[in-house]
């Protein structure tokens, strides 16, 4: 199940999202669970997703010159934030 979950995220390029637009449009392609620890999982899988995509739109702005990084935090605290947002908007 979690194979499967973590497929169907990587589908997902949240390069270049912020937080907050990332986990709207991943939450709006099904419908959550009830259950608080599948929702956790859910979010553990996204957290890991969203943070891979944007360390690796930092490193090629970074490299590009570019300017508009944006904040660059640990999986853990993405995972925190997504699952705490979950939690408030139930």
């Amino acid at each position: 199940a979690i194979a499967t979950l973590t497929r169907f995220t990587d589908l997902f390029d949240f390069t270049g999202m912020r937080f907050d637009n990332a986990l709207r449009l991943f939450l709006g392609s099904f419908r959550l669970p009830g259950e608080a620890q599948k929702i956790s999982r859910i979010m553990e899988v996204f957290a890991a997703r969203y943070h891979a995509c944007v360390t690796a739109g930092n490193a090629v702005l970074r490299a590009a010159g570019g300017e508009g990084e944006l904040y660059e935090s640990d999986a853990d605290s993405y995972y925190v934030l997504a699952y705490s947002v979950i939690m408030l908007n139930t």
